[in-house]
């Protein structure tokens, strides 16, 4: 009795596969199939007769009460939709303008006041910076640092301090 079994090697593997997958065509390495992609030959234009047929059918459809009711509301929807981005979109933009106008008022306020302030704040902004990149580093090789676990004292009934 044979007991040594025939492994294949890995780019054997996948010569094999390629292999299967030209046998089976070019329609399956797009992933499409012959039942859902019909030949050229089999498509064909409705005659006149079946398009006069389909219109009239649409026709009595859409004089469907439910049908146009339904037909208003997504009309109705869709363009409460388009309103509440455009709301949202003018709200932020307008949100960053004033951001933006508090943040030139307050610098100049604070000039102003002291005129060595700014360059503090410069200082103090560049020392952010050389923290953030310097907690960047740990960040990456996966030491995150520890994180305080606050202690449950098994009360749940709505005390929220000690908590994260």
């Amino acid at each position: 009795m044979n007991t040594h079994m025939y492994i294949p090697k890995p780019h054997q593997i996948a010569a094999l596969c390629w292999v299967a997958l030209l046998a089976l065509g070019p329609a399956h390495l797009y992933g499409a199939s012959k039942a859902t992609t019909p030949a050229p030959a089999d498509v064909k234009a409705l005659s006149s007769e079946e398009s006069q047929r389909l219109t009239a059918a649409r026709r009595i459809a859409a004089d469907n009460p439910e049908v146009s009711s339904a037909y208003e509301q997504a009309k109705a929807d869709k363009a409460a939709a388009r309103k509440a981005y455009l709301d949202y979109k003018s709200t932020r933009e307008r949100a960053a303008s004033s951001e933006n106008a508090w943040r030139s008022l307050s610098d100049k306020a604070l000039a102003k006041a002291d005129p060595a302030a700014e360059a503090l704040v410069a200082k103090e902004k560049a020392a952010f910076r050389a923290r953030m990149a310097a907690s960047r580093p740990e960040a990456k090789a996966g030491k995150h640092p520890a994180v305080k676990v606050a202690e449950d004292d098994g009360d749940d009934a709505g005390s929220e301090e000690g908590s994260i």
